[in-house]
Formats: structure tokens, sequence, C-alpha cells
């Protein structure tokens, strides 16, 4: 489970930012929607909603976790001299422009530890990297790499046991990624770089899941098409059928192995089974069904892997697409404790106001961003005064009214004369 990440000079994030899991408001309030890892004491929110403008950070927020998960599991294949891909940092002030991006995340992993990693980079160089742990009320530390250090340099702590200890690395690749992928490390440290490998999925606005991985698992589609069947689609049954694709022409200069994948991906197709009025049942295919159903379609088999798995899924624009109570379903089923039985979260931004209720979300559940002369700044309804914003609050109503601000500023008379002149 995700605690906390904090960002600094990240696309339009500028200044240092925390956005945190951490239940910090009343135990009572939804007391369901919180879940107690580890020794119990640390209260970690089941799911979190970002509100705000367009443009105003939303998406970057989510990228970040995006970046930090690259540089834990992908900056290990990275060559010699090569520049670090999701080094962007913020582009506005000129100090910024070639600055190191910090991130650091407290999480809960292996046997249900508590960890912290930190990283630091440019577009050429991890600067500084850390991981502390939990092993009792008292932090420490198992590696650390500073500025300057080589592959012989980096520093264990005492707890770091069971394996080999150095790898040779490049300075833009991270440690964690050279030893989390090797098999003779700690069993701890594979586990803490196969959580986000494995355990850590993202799905942007109009993104289709790939189906590779669970066309070919009857049970899982089957459990896909019986939920597609009770949330009044019009489905009553989904199989995949076997699709020709001799006719399908890949360009010559793809490689081999990406062409078999790409066969291997179109060799079945979904068919969605209706009933039809004399009792029995017509086929359709994806584009006969709503982007709504195909977007549910997509999502479910994360949602079921995320809950058998206890992962993190992170949803950019939870509502496109989807019916209101659709969306307030997913955020139902992660915050109930007896679906959710092995601490899944779910992350998400959205414009959809209905779902910004006391009924759904505590207040430190929801978190709003705007821009402060194009710097993103976010913050929870939590951090608001309690004897203003009770846990009962209308939410959803006073948000629309402006009350807590991350609303777009919209000049109507402006906008209206712009187009009378130019429709002139």
């Amino acid at each position: 489970m995700i605690v906390d990440l904090t960002v600094s000079n990240f696309r339009s994030i500028k200044d240092e930012q925390t956005f945190s899991l951490f239940a910090e408001g009343s135990r009572k309030h939804l007391s369901s929607n919180v879940s107690f890892p580890g020794d119990g004491k640390v209260g970690v929110l089941r799911s979190a909603g970002i509100y705000g403008p367009n443009a105003s950070g939303k998406s970057n927020l989510l990228v970040a976790f995006q970046a930090l998960r690259y540089i834990v599991v992908g900056s290990g294949d990275l060559k010699d001299g090569d520049a670090i891909p999701c080094y962007e940092p913020y582009r506005l002030n000129t100090k910024c422009i070639g600055a190191p991006i910090s991130l650091e995340v407290e999480f809960f992993a292996y046997k249900n530890l508590r960890f912290v990693y930190r990283v630091l980079f440019n577009e050429k160089r991890i600067i500084e990297e850390s991981l502390d742990y939990y092993p009792s009320r008292q932090k420490a530390n198992l590696f650390s790499r500073k500025d300057g250090d080589s592959w012989e340099d980096i520093y264990f702590g005492n707890h770091y046991k069971g394996g080999r200890k150095r790898y040779a690395f490049f300075d833009n690749n991270s440690y964690l990624a050279k030893a989390g992928n090797s098999a003779d490390s700690p069993e701890m440290i594979r586990a803490i770089f196969n959580f986000f490998r494995k355990d850590v999925f993202f799905l942007y606005a109009n993104h289709e899941v790939g189906m590779l991985d669970w066309k070919n698992d009857d049970d899982l589609v089957k459990s896909v098409g019986d939920i597609l069947s009770k949330v009044d689609s019009g489905i009553s049954g989904l199989v995949f059928e076997e699709n020709d694709v001799s006719s399908l022409n890949l360009p010559k200069n793809v490689p081999e192995n990406i062409k078999k994948k790409i066969l291997e991906s179109e060799s079945k197709k979904p068919v969605f089974l209706h009933k039809t009025e004399d009792g029995g049942m017509e086929e359709f295919d994806e584009d006969s069904e709503s982007s709504g159903t195909n977007k549910l379609f997509n999502i479910l088999p994360l949602l079921i892997d995320a809950f058998q798995s206890g992962g993190v899924l992170i949803l950019d624009e939870l509502d496109n697409s989807f019916h209101p109570h659709i969306a307030e379903l997913i955020i139902k089923l992660f915050n109930s404790p007896d679906v959710n039985k092995r601490g899944a979260q779910l992350i998400f931004s959205t414009h959809n106001i209905n779902l910004m209720s006391p009924e759904l979300l505590r207040r430190d559940q929801i978190w709003l961003t705007e821009k402060n002369e194009g710097r993103t700044e976010f913050f929870s309804l939590d951090q608001f005064d309690s004897s203003m914003v009770k846990s009962n609050s209308p939410f959803y109503k006073w948000y629309g009214e402006g009350r807590f601000g991350a609303v777009p500023s919209i000049d109507f008379r402006a906008v209206s004369s712009i187009l009378i002149e130019r429709l002139k």
C-alpha cells in the first residue's frame, strides 16, 4: 500500500508537494475506508480522488507515480549515457530546468513492512538514492547512494542481509532496478522491485488494457462476463473466439518478437452475448457496445488483479465514459473490507462532483489541485478547518460553489467578446 508520495520539480509541480494516503481524519467517519497494514498502528486510505480544473496538474501528479515506477523498474535497462526518459522538470523557471527531480514514496510491501524510498535524478544521472524501512518503531537504512558514489561506493546498512549486495550500474541506473532484477539479491529487495513492477497499475483516458495475459484465463473471463451482466449493460455473458490474423499486414521492419506479440494479442477477439426476445443468444463485437461498456470491460481485469494482489490501481479520468453509478461502484468496491481484503488501493482523478459525497468518501480521501502562477499545488479537504468543513458537510455542493478553490476561472464576457468579434 502507498502511504504517501512527495514530489518536487516534476512537470507542473515545482515546489515540494506531498500527496498522502495516510488516514489523518476521524477514525469514526467511514472507518471501513481505512486499512491498517503492518502492525496495525498506521491507517492507510483504500482510495483517494483528485479534483481540479483542466490543466491544473491532476494528471501530472498521477504521472509522478509512473515516473517513480520507471526509476525503480525500468531504469536498469538504460545503457551508459542514455537519457532518463521520465526526466521532465518544471519549465517555467530557468533555475528548475536542468535541476534534479525529487521523488520520495512511503509504502507497505514485503511482509507488510513499511518502507521509504527516495531518489533524486536529472537527465543523465541518479544523483541520490536510498531505501529505509521500519523493522521496529525506529527507521533503519538498508542502502544509500550519494552524489558521486559509484556502484563500488554505495553504503549498506546492517539490516541489508540475505544475498549479494553490490551490482555494477551506470549513473542512469537505479540500484533498486539492478538489484531487484537479480536472482541472488535479498528476497526483500526483489519483493520491493516486484511490488512496483507487478502490483502498480496505470490506466489513462482512452487507453486500452492488453488482453494477452487474461483472454486465455477461463475463470477470469467468466468473472468479467458475470460482472458485466450485473451492471445493466444488457450483456449476459462473455467469450473469446479465434480471430483470423492471416490477413493482418504488418510493416516489414517490425522485429519478429514484436510481430509475434501483436499476432498473439489479435488471435482472439471478445464476443459479448445478449439474450434475444425468444430466449436465444446474439453475439456482439466490441464496436457494437457502448464506450462505457468497453471501458468497464477493459478495466475489470485490472480491478480483479488489484484485489487479488493487493495492488495499487491508478486511473486518470475515472468519470470518462462511465455513468456516475458505475464510477461509484468501483470506489465502493475498493472501500469495502469484504471485497478488498488484501489492501488494494485506488487513486483516481475525476471531474464528477457527485462522487464527492460524505457518504462515499472521507475528507482526507478528497484531494484538490490548482495552479498558482503555473505551479501545481495540491491539498485535501482534511486540511481545511474541521469546525468549518465537517465529515458530513455537502462536499460536492460547496466545491461547486467554489468554497474550496480548485475550480476553473472562466471569463464569460471576454470569451463571448472574442467570438462576437470573430463572427463579424
